[in-house]
C-alpha cells in the first residue's frame, strides 16, 4: 500500500470513524482503525462491534485529486496514535505521503516530518455487515436531527435495563413514533415517512447522538434496518449500529388524554426561574416545588441549612384550581429546551400524577415528567 492524500480529507474521515472505537475495547484490534485502498478509494473503518462507522475518501472529487500515486493495500493503524499524528503533522502543501513497509510498519511524512507506525494484522479485524434491511427509507438532516435532540437525552444511562438506554422507533404505516425514557420522564416525537413501513426496533442513544455530530454537511439521510442492525446511509459514510435487544415498554398509556390544570407560560422565563431556585436545594435530584393558582405561580426551593428562594413567575395563564407539585429540576428544564419554542403549555392531573410539557402549536412533540413526593 502507497498513497498521496489531502491531509485535509483524511482528517475529517479520521473525525468521523474514531467515534467508534474505543480505547478500553478488550479485542485489541478494534482499538485501531482499518485502512482500506482501491481503485474506488480509501475506505477507513472503525468500531466496537456494537457501533461502527465506514467513511470513504474518493481519489478525486469535483475535479480535484484527493488521492494519487497509489497502490492497493490494507491495513489497521492504532486509532489514537493515527489521529493524534495527522492532527499534529504541519504541512505546507497539505499533503501527506502513506508507505506500508514489509506489511508491518506504516511510513507517514510531509515535507517536514516522518513517523514509522506499527501495524496490526487486519485479518484479525472483524467484518462488517453491511448488506440493507427490508425497511429503508429517507429523512432531511435537519429532520433526522431534531428528532434525536428531542428524544435522545431522556433514554436512560444506566445498565441495569439495557433496553432503556436507547430511543424506541416504531413505524406503522407512514407514522414514525420515537420514544425514550428512563422510568422518570419521557419524551416522544412523531415523524411523518414518506413511505410506508413496519418495524419496531430501539437504537441506543449513543449511537443516534454520534449520528448528530457527523450528519452536519448532508441534505438528506438513508436508513435502512433489519432484525439485527440498521444502517444510516450519508453521501461518503455509513454508520452500522446494532439494536438493543427486548421488548421496549409500552408506554402509550402513559400519556394522558385529559388535564384538570394548565399552565401557559414563556419558556426561557420559566427555565431561568427553576435554574436560580435550584441553588437552594442540597439533593442531588435538585428537588424544587410549583405552587399555582389563578393569580400567582412561584418556584420554591427550600434547605435548612443553607436557606430558601422564591421564585415568581410574571408571565402566565393558569386554569384550574390551586396546586403544588415538585420535580427534578433537570428533568424539567431539559425537556423544555427539547421542545425548542418560546411559549409553552404545562399539563397536569395533580400533586403525584405525571404531568406533560408541550408546545401548543406542534402536536409532534411531547415531553413527560413523574413529579417528586416531599415531606
Amino acid at each position: 500500500m502507497k498513497f498521496v492524500i489531502s491531509k485535509l480529507h483524511l482528517t475529517v474521515a479520521l473525525n468521523n470513524v474514531s467515534r467508534a472505537v474505543s480505547s478500553r475495547n478488550p479485542n485489541p484490534v478494534l482499538t485501531g482503525l482499518k485502512f482500506e485502498l482501491n481503485k474506488n478509494g480509501l475506505f477507513i473503518t472503525g468500531s466496537d462491534s456494537d457501533l461502527s462507522i465506514v467513511t470513504k475518501i474518493p481519489l478525486e472529487e469535483n475535479e480535484e485529486k484527493i488521492i494519487d500515486a497509489f497502490s492497493d493495500g490494507i491495513v489497521v493503524l492504532s486509532s489514537k496514535l493515527i489521529t493524534e499524528i495527522i492532527r499534529k503533522l504541519d504541512s505546507q502543501n497539505e499533503r501527506l505521503e502513506f508507505e506500508l513497509i514489509d506489511n508491518t510498519t506504516v511510513k507517514i511524512k510531509n515535507d517536514n516530518s516522518e513517523y514509522s507506525l506499527t501495524c496490526m494484522n487486519a485479518d484479525d479485524y472483524p467484518s462488517i455487515d453491511l448488506t440493507n434491511g427490508s425497511n429503508i427509507f429517507s429523512v432531511s438532516t435537519e429532520e433526522l436531527k431534531l428528532l434525536i435532540q428531542q428524544t435522545s437525552f431522556a433514554a436512560s444511562d444506566r445498565e441495569n435495563r439495557p433496553v432503556l438506554t436507547g430511543v424506541n422507533f416504531k413505524a406503522t404505516g407512514n407514522r414514525l413514533e420515537c420514544v425514550a425514557t428512563d422510568s422518570y420522564r419521557l419524551a416522544r416525537k412523531v415523524v411523518e415517512l414518506p413511505t410506508n413501513q413496519n418495524f419496531n426496533i430501539t437504537i441506543p442513544a449513543r449511537t443516534l447522538n454520534e449520528i448528530i455530530r457527523i450528519i452536519e454537511n448532508e441534505k438528506n439521510v438513508e436508513i435502512s434496518v433489519s432484525d439485527k442492525k440498521v444502517i444510516f446511509k450519508l453521501k461518503n459514510t455509513l454508520i452500522i449500529s446494532r439494536l438493543i435487544s427486548g421488548a421496549y415498554p409500552e408506554t402509550s398509556k402513559l400519556i394522558p388524554d385529559t388535564f384538570e390544570y394548565e399552565l401557559e407560560t414563556i419558556s426561557q422565563n420559566f427555565i431561568s426561574a427553576i435554574d436560580r431556585a435550584q441553588v437552594f436545594s442540597v439533593d442531588r435530584f435538585n428537588i424544587v416545588k410549583l405552587t399555582m393558582s389563578p393569580g400567582q405561580v412561584q418556584i420554591i426551593s427550600k434547605s435548612q441549612q443553607i436557606g430558601s428562594a422564591v421564585e415568581n413567575i410574571t408571565s402566565f395563564r393558569y386554569n384550574g384550581e390551586n396546586l403544588e407539585i415538585s420535580f427534578t429540576a433537570k428533568y424539567v428544564i431539559e425537556a423544555i429546551r427539547a421542545i425548542g419554542t418560546e411559549n409553552i403549555s404545562i399539563l397536569f392531573n395533580g400533586d403525584m400524577k405525571p404531568f406533560i410539557i408541550k408546545n401548543k402549536d406542534d402536536n409532534t412533540i411531547t415531553q413527560l415528567v413523574l413529579p417528586v413526593r416531599t415531606y
